[in-house]
């Protein structure tokens, strides 16, 4: 008969405890949180307004780094939210861009939709008789009303592919207003992603995830939960308070309207209509009432599913779409953005007390960040003496046809030197014509460069094979293009204007972000919960460290293009 000897016997006994407390603290929901277009310094910048449940408890509680960046060029949507979870950069998940040229295909492709599939559940007309005429659209986006949402394009797995490996009953779910926000966090593995359809106001998904709706979407269909807001107009949070003294005017040369909202608060809902209209849902996107349905659709997303509350460990990621237009239309030193960003940390208070009620305190890690940053109105810099301006797209482009074949020789009537130049900052050059006018590719490209460099506004240019030779030990900006090049989809030559500046042409007004400059590369990263050691870092951090995080938190091996590991001293 086998006996165990005492000191056998008081080493399994002693860490018996060990392995318990592991098992204890093992949080069994891990929660990505996404502001688009929250700017590192907001969490900051209007603290004095915050309440105490919110961004400040995870300020305090958790672990806040407050110089974290993207480490590529192109900071949009897409890139962004697939990097969190993926662990990685665009030269390795793909997606470089929202959307980019196919040359396979010779269209314009989008980072998450694929027409392969069809919308879940099917279109609607309920909006159809109290519309006005549709407006003529490109055929870019003819296209993409065709397209339903997929992770497809993305080429990296993330962290719902690697705790699906080891533990398949896991669920879990992406939300958002937008489908890149839902889709790219979670990934292909995930069980479903859904968002907001404005063609009839309907939370949606495709036929990639399910056939049908979750009941608990069907129920939010069916009362029409998204038209609440029609009649209430979007009005300072804190009307006692001075927006002016911790913002600027309300009234600011360069700012957009939104959805027929106007420049000035108080903003309607109605999109200058007197019944619900497809332009309200617009509206709805360009206010903070985005945010609110948003947030409770991830409620019930969580009380529906389960989430959190079962044996095995969730992922829930709940991107919030409506900073981003809001911050597009208005500009970041805007009183608008103000007031989302105040709303936005009462969201976060809502919400954490809420998980902590249907999950337990203590039972999950939440992690917040942002997928870019944003890039002050020109006005408004230029007001502040900074070098600003809107430059138009012909004035950078012009010419280089011209130019191309007065180097080269002159080329058929119909043909151009450029096949695409439609997604700042790639172009795409003719492969085909530069075959048969045996003219080397390199040699076009370094002519094009050369004259960009000449353009107004213009401060850096790369070539393909600069970024594919060339690892820029020098060049900081060329290192953070480089990881944002993906060979087979990128174009032949990228061009970056000067801080500050924005091409102009559409964007007469509003602002945008994509450049690796600090205001669209800088975003928050809030790590809160259990066994999370509170401080404050002002270490370079990445967003890209989540993926660790959680997987770390979770007990499973990082996916396998995660290249940024767990911040030193994050866990106690």
């Amino acid at each position: 008969m086998f006996r165990l000897s005492s000191t056998v016997l008081f080493l399994l006994l002693a860490l018996t405890p060990v392995f318990a407390q592991e098992t204890t603290t093992k949080p069994k929901l891990v929660v990505l949180v996404v502001f688009d277009q929250m700017r590192g310094d907001y969490v900051q910048r209007w603290e004095k307004l915050f309440g105490t449940d919110g961004f400040e408890k995870m300020k305090k509680e958790g672990a806040w780094y407050n110089n974290c960046h993207y480490p590529y060029a192109i900071t949009v949507t897409g890139a962004g939210h697939a990097s969190m979870l993926t662990g990685t950069c665009p030269d390795k998940h793909g997606i470089i861009d929202n959307s980019w040229y196919d040359r396979a295909s010779r269209t314009m492709v989008n980072c998450s939709t694929s027409a392969r599939y069809d919308r879940v559940p099917p279109e609607t007309e309920r909006l159809k008789p109290l519309v006005e005429t549709k407006p003529s659209t490109t055929s870019e986006e003819k296209e993409d009303t065709k397209s339903r949402g997929c992770p497809d394009r993305l080429l990296s797995p993330t962290v719902v592919d690697a705790l699906k490996a080891v533990s398949p009953t896991s669920k879990a779910i992406g939300l958002s207003f937008k489908d890149r926000g839902a889709i790219l966090t979670v990934g292909r593995k995930a069980d479903v992603a859904y968002w907001l359809d404005s063609y009839d106001g309907y939370v949606v998904t495709s036929t990639y995830f399910r056939t049908t709706p979750s009941p608990w979407v069907t129920e939010i269909n069916n009362s029409h939960l998204a038209d609440q807001w029609l009649m209430k107009p979007w009005t300072h949070l804190l009307p006692d308070v001075n927006y002016e003294t911790y913002s600027g005017p309300d009234d600011v040369i360069g700012e957009g309207i939104g959805s027929k909202q106007g420049r000035v608060f108080p903003h309607p809902m109605n999109a200058g209509a007197k019944q619900l209209t497809r332009g309200y849902f617009g509206a709805l996107f360009n206010s903070p009432y985005g945010n609110d349905f948003l947030l409770e659709l991830a409620k019930r997303a969580i009380v529906a599913e389960h989430l959190g509350q079962r044996e095995v460990p969730d992922v829930l990621s709940v991107s919030f779409s409506s900073n981003d237009a809001i911050g597009h239309c208005w500009g970041p030193d805007s009183q608008e953005v103000m007031d989302v960003t105040l709303r936005s940390d009462r969201i976060m208070a809502e919400f954490i007390k809420f998980l902590d009620e249907k999950v337990g305190a203590g039972k999950y890690i939440l992690a917040l960040t942002a997928d870019h940053g944003i890039c002050p109105l020109p006005e408004v810099s230029a007001s502040q003496g900074r070098d600003a301006k809107r430059v138009a797209m012909k004035d950078i482009l012009g010419d280089i046809e011209t130019q191309l074949s007065k180097k080269f020789g002159a080329i058929p009537p119909k043909a151009k030197w450029l096949e695409s130049a439609r997604t700042v900052p790639w172009i795409y050059l003719n492969q085909k014509l530069m075959a048969s006018m045996d003219v080397k590719q390199v040699d076009v490209e370094k002519e094009v460069a050369e004259f960009l460099k000449t353009r107004p506004g213009v401060a850096h240019v790369y070539t393909r094979t600069e970024l594919l030779q060339s690892d820029f030990k020098d060049d900081k900006i060329g290192q953070m293009m480089k990881r944002s090049f993906y060979p087979d989809r990128s174009g032949d030559i990228a061009f970056l204007l000067k801080p500050y500046y924005l091409i102009g042409g559409n964007l007469s007004t509003g602002t945008t972000h994509g450049t690796p400059y600090d205001y669209d590369t800088h975003v928050p990263l809030l790590v809160y919960g259990p066994g999370i050691q509170p401080g404050t870092h002002k270490e370079l951090a990445r967003p890209q460290q989540i993926a660790s995080i959680f997987s770390k938190a979770l007990n499973i091996t990082p996916p396998k293009d995660a290249e940024f590991g767990v911040p030193t001293g994050l866990f106690k």
